[in-house]
């Protein structure tokens, strides 16, 4: 049984979701299937920021960290596709938009950016650049790794806590596919990583990281009857930023200390 569900649970499908990367044959998933694979996306998480804090060793000494800075996160956005990014952008025009609640979810489901959604992106990518030029030390290495894989195990609270706007789509499927794997197995993960890098005070990272799931959510679930796929995608960026800003604030006034990285 225990296999049976960590098959349903495809890491793959994580990996081939929230990155560019195709290590098989492209095959196309139904929601439910994508929705289970929310076990491993703190494990993808990892590895996004393994290549970013790869990337960033790489240069280092040769640009100022303000272009650095600049360079990682456009690498994140290929990375990913831009996944989440527009997830921001949906979003953000749906709850700008003055219309019906209905009215409000088939703008976000055309994906066309207006300018709430362009100014809701300029705005979150300028505060992560401002975090990322500013880490330094084992801060920055420690929080290249982890915020990454904290920000996407976000969508589990997100999920847990808000029922979906619609009756299908992604937003359901996670929704639908908590237990139950994976959300011991998520949070297992990110709880893991968390004390790896920062030690126990990594916990409250995992809780900060949770309570902007739950503000950026909430206030979604508030005008729009319920959370979408692109809801959490505006979760993960949201989460993303306020962690890298929480880790420069914590390093630079000794609460957070982050384990040395080779």
């Amino acid at each position: 049984m225990w296999r049976r569900g960590l098959a349903r649970h495809d890491p793959l499908i994580a990996l081939e979701f929230l990155t560019t990367l195709r290590l098989r044959r492209v095959r196309t998933w139904d929601d439910a299937r994508v929705g289970a694979a929310l076990a491993w996306f703190p494990a993808v998480g990892l590895l996004l920021g393994a290549a970013l804090w790869a990337l960033d060793r790489g240069l280092a000494g040769l640009l100022p960290p303000t272009a650095a800075a600049a360079l990682l996160l456009a690498a994140l956005a290929l990375a990913t596709g831009a996944l989440h990014l527009d997830g921001v952008a949906d979003t953000a025009d749906g709850l700008a938009a003055q219309r019906e609640r209905e009215a409000r979810l088939e703008l976000m489901r055309e994906g066309t950016a207006g300018p709430a959604g362009v100014t809701a992106l300029v705005l979150l990518l300028l505060a992560q650049w401002a975090a990322l030029a500013a880490l330094d030390g084992a801060a920055r290495g420690a929080a290249l790794l982890l915020a990454p894989a904290l920000a996407r195990w976000a969508v589990v609270p997100a999920a847990a806590c808000y029922r979906p706007a619609r009756s299908s789509g992604l937003g359901h499927a996670a929704a639908t596919a908590l237990w139950p794997l994976a959300v011991p197995l998520a949070t297992a993960t990110a709880a893991g990583a968390a004390v790896v890098l920062f030690g126990a005070p990594g916990l409250l990272l995992l809780a900060l990281a949770g309570a902007s799931a739950l503000a950026t959510a909430g206030a979604a679930a508030r005008m729009l009857g319920g959370v979408t796929g692109d809801t959490h995608g505006a979760v993960v960026e949201v989460a993303q930023a306020v962690l890298w800003l929480a880790i420069l604030a914590g390093s630079d006034r000794g609460w957070l200390v982050a384990t040395e990285l080779p």
